[in-house]
């Protein structure tokens, strides 16, 4: 008899506990759970990008900060609703990330990695210098609160609603996305772009598809990021948010869908743990001091459990219920 799918039950694990903590905790906590939430759905597609689809790029904090900095110019200069500046920004990711991957993703490994760092670097560079559009190094201000078909989102609750809302759907899409026909391309060109190629699959096609709508997810992500801070400045986007991408990835796990979700919550809260109890042994609470904690830990991660928290408790879950099957028979 074939195992009864326990993802039905996960996901409505996650939903109850999405709706039970705000009744239970207060906004602290809901404000912490709002970064998890747009981090998360950042992680999830970066994830299935370079773990699942094998594309090394460094470009998910570039699309993010587009579709925020795009959204939210919009907003201040009143051209548009919040809510379809946010399509806008995404749709302009769209257009310039299928103009840049197309040539880009026929470099493969750490050539792919050297050029989308390098456009990181470049756009990041290009928004701090157009300061008559961006606000420069200063940052952009005056960004409205996100309004959708009269309803306005002003406080923390109503954005981590909507934060949950867009990492759940995220979820859902490269869950759906990744039993497709698409997912099975991605899963055999990941192994063998060679043999991929040989069986008719059209790789760089595919490469292309996975890589666009990752970067729409990123662009939708940053135009919430940005309404919820109502602020964005160019140094959000750049080398320390990949850092912590690449955390997340390395603690939480890319070979599963939840696992860059896992690693978000870990890396936001660990930090929120560093910063309230060692702050009192250590006065000098620093970055540097952040890099040593998660540091240490990227190292155990690796040597212990190189699948990260994910592979570890699939791990888990699978010698349990080899273990129950046993003592059942």
């Amino acid at each position: 008899m074939k195992a009864i799918s326990k993802t039905p039950i996960v996901w409505l694990f996650l939903i109850a506990a999405i709706i039970v903590i705000p009744l239970v905790s207060g906004s602290y906590v809901i404000g912490v759970m709002c970064f998890v939430a747009v981090l998360g759905a950042l992680g999830v597609g970066m994830g299935v990008l370079m773990e699942q689809a094998g594309i090394f790029s460094l470009a998910h904090p570039t699309w993010f900060g587009l579709g925020a900095y795009v959204s939210g110019i919009l907003a201040v200069q009143g051209e548009t609703p919040p809510w379809l500046g946010s399509i806008i920004g995404a749709v302009f990711v769209a257009i310039l990330s299928v103009l840049i991957g197309a040539p880009l993703l026929r470099l493969r490994g750490y050539y792919l990695a050297c050029a989308t760092f390098g456009l990181l670097l470049v756009v990041e560079i290009s928004l701090a210098q157009l300061g008559s559009l961006t606000g420069g190094h200063e940052g952009l201000m005056g960004i409205p609160p996100l309004s959708m078909f009269g309803f306005t989102f002003e406080t923390d609750l109503h954005y981590y609603y909507l934060a949950w809302g867009l990492c759940l759907a995220c979820l859902w899409f490269l869950h759906n996305l990744m039993g497709s026909r698409v997912g099975r391309a991605v899963k055999a060109f990941s192994d063998s772009e060679v043999a991929a190629g040989s069986m008719g699959i059209n790789v760089p096609a595919f490469k292309l598809k996975v890589f666009v709508l990752t970067a729409v997810m990123a662009s939708l992500a940053g135009s919430l990021y940005t309404f919820y801070l109502r602020f964005t400045q160019p140094g959000i986007f750049g080398f320390p948010l990949l850092v912590e991408l690449m955390t997340m990835l390395i603690i939480g796990g890319g070979r599963t869908l939840y696992g860059p979700l896992l690693g978000s919550f870990v890396v936001l809260w660990l930090r929120e743990f560093i910063h309230m109890y060692l702050g009192k042994l250590l006065p000098r609470m620093t970055a540097e001091v952040d890099a040593i904690f998660f540091g240490i830990l990227i190292i155990v991660i690796l040597i212990f459990m190189p699948g990260g928290l994910a592979g570890w408790v699939d791990r888990l879950l699978g010698f349990n219920r080899r273990v129950i099957g046993k003592a059942a028979d």
